[in-house]
C-alpha cells in the first residue's frame, strides 16, 4: 500500500517539470511585426534615464528644475527645443523632465495606435 501511494507522490512531484519543458511556440514575426525584420521604432532611439536627466540639469541653468525654450536650444537639445511648445502643455514657459517623458509616452501611444490599425486594416 506505501508504494503505490509513493509512486503516485512521485510522478505528481515530476509533473511540473514536464509541463515547464513543453515547447513555446514562436510568436509571428514578418515585415513590420514586433522583432520582426522590418520592425524599426520609427526615429526613435531609446536613451538611459540617468543621461537624459543629467543632460536635462546641465541645460537648466538656474537651477530650480523647469527648462526654459532658450535653455534647451543653448544646450542643444534640439528635438525638445523643436517641439517645445507640444510638451508645455500647461503653457507656463518651461517644461520639466516629467512633461517631457509623458510627451515621449504619448507620442508613442499615437505611434502604436496607427500600427495597430495598419495591422487591423491587413485583416
Amino acid at each position: 500500500m506505501r508504494r503505490p501511494a509513493l509512486a503516485a507522490l512521485l510522478g505528481l512531484a515530476v509533473l511540473p517539470g514536464f509541463a515547464a519543458a513543453q515547447p513555446v511556440p514562436n510568436p509571428p514575426s514578418g515585415p513590420g511585426m514586433m522583432g520582426g525584420p522590418g520592425w524599426r521604432h520609427e526615429g526613435h532611439r531609446p536613451e538611459d534615464p540617468a543621461a537624459f536627466l543629467m543632460k536635462f540639469y546641465a541645460a537648466n541653468t538656474t537651477h530650480d528644475g523647469h527648462l526654459t525654450l532658450a535653455q534647451a536650444k543653448a544646450a542643444g537639445m534640439g528635438p525638445i527645443a523643436e517641439h517645445f511648445t507640444e510638451i508645455d502643455t500647461k503653457h507656463h514657459g518651461y517644461i520639466t523632465p516629467y512633461d517631457i517623458e509623458a510627451w515621449r509616452l504619448d507620442a508613442m501611444a499615437r505611434r502604436l495606435e496607427l500600427r495597430g490599425d495598419q495591422l487591423r486594416a491587413q485583416d
